[in-house]
């Protein structure tokens, strides 16, 4: 008995063929769909990478689609992935801020705009390949944790809605990738032994500054200061550095020295490894999903992941009235960049709580004077930009 009608994004890899074919054989009737989100005829993406969402990937997902007879269908959304997407992140790095594309597109093209058209066509359920998971907690929805932690993608997924979740299916997270591999062989995939593809598929060279320049952006020159105001060099633009950058700044120090913050004028504050010590920053464009809003001045424990490959730190988190989530470490974190993600789990458990945006202007650090191979000793803090 049918299961009735899924659509399955399909982006022409392994992971979406299989959770495509492991789909139709629970009974669901499949209809196949590629979210064509970029001209990749344009002279910005000449590249000798692979990638992501590029012509061949299409091809992919069609031959996927052949093998499994399912229906295929390729949807434009470039429009709504330029202005969700591509401006937000050319935006950011003007800003001095480090964009997360990737959450943007899952959270308004891959889940949000992929839902409407589900909807418009009278199928309540989509599926994709991502590694994760989703539970139900005290009557709500979250993503959790997948089971193989070198693919968990919960960073991502945080900007999912309650109606988003009730509706979706990862049939992966309970895999791990070598199992996912060998169910495609089994299958017969055209796609089995197919390379992984680049994390931001419209930079497939991994060179954002190179994007940036054929975006026509103006690039900020301005001087490299340490924190104290002294000026220890010049650079070209503001636009080439992110929050906790060590190399390629070209500066001869005694120490190394790392970006501490980027401001508006261009002018990039270093500082050495001792000086990247985050005491409590702002999490801003929140959504919740274990969580239920939180009120004003309540606080809880919790652990905070603020980048996809870092692990998640014990922290104290309280609500501000402006409904931003203050966060102060409990463990040592370093390199906190505004305009990425945090997201928050519990203490114990690995679902979401909720995520945001770090917010500009809120990073609070503390310099530390290591005396010694486990004691540290405060010395002076500072708010950065």
């Amino acid at each position: 008995m049918s299961k009735g009608k899924i659509i399955v994004a399909m982006s022409g890899g392994v992971d979406s063929a299989v959770t495509a074919g492991l789909l139709m054989e629970e009974g669901y009737e499949v209809i196949g769909v590629n979210l064509r989100t970029w001209e990749y005829e344009a002279p910005a993406c000449d590249t000798t990478k692979k990638s992501c969402c590029s012509p061949e990937d299409i091809r992919d997902a069609r031959d996927v689609g052949l093998s499994l007879n399912i229906p295929f269908y390729v949807i434009k959304m470039e429009k709504l992935f330029q202005e969700k997407v591509i401006d937000r992140f050319v935006s950011d790095y003007k800003d001095g801020k480090t964009p997360n594309p990737c959450v943007e597109c899952n959270t308004f093209v891959k889940f949000g705009a992929l839902f409407e058209k589900a909807k418009a066509l009278g199928i309540d359920k989509i599926a994709t390949g991502h590694y994760s998971k989703v539970v139900e907690v005290d009557g709500r929805y979250a993503i959790a944790d997948a089971i193989d932690q070198n693919k968990n993608q919960a960073y991502y997924l945080y900007g999912l809605s309650q109606e988003n979740l009730k509706n979706v299916l990862f049939p992966l997270g309970g895999m791990t990738k070598p199992e996912v591999r060998d169910i495609a062989r089994r299958m017969g995939l055209p796609v089995a032994e197919k390379a992984e593809s680049q994390e931001i598929c419209f930079i497939p060279e991994n060179d954002y500054r190179k994007f940036l320049a054929r975006k026509n952006v103006d690039f900020t020159p301005g001087f490299f200061k340490l924190r104290d105001g002294r000026i220890v060099g010049k650079h070209s633009g503001k636009e080439n550095f992110t929050i906790g950058q060590r190399k390629g700044l070209g500066i001869a120090w005694k120490n190394p020295l790392y970006v501490l913050s980027i401001e508006d004028d261009g002018t990039v504050i270093l500082g050495e490894d001792r000086e990247t010590f985050v005491e409590s920053f702002l999490v801003e464009d929140l959504n919740f999903q274990a969580w239920s809003p939180l009120r004003s001045g309540q606080e809880e424990e919790c652990r905070v992941q603020v980048r996809y490959r870092s692990r998640p730190i014990l922290a104290k988190i309280r609500q501000e009235e402006d409904f931003a989530i203050r966060v102060f470490p409990i463990e040592d974190v370093k390199g906190v960049a505004p305009g990425q993600s945090a997201i928050f789990y519990p203490r114990n458990e690995n679902y979401l709580l909720a995520g945001g945006i770090i917010r500009k202007g809120s990073i609070q650090t503390i310099e530390r004077i290591l005396e010694g191979t486990d004691e540290t000793r405060e010395i002076g803090a500072a708010v950065l930009p």
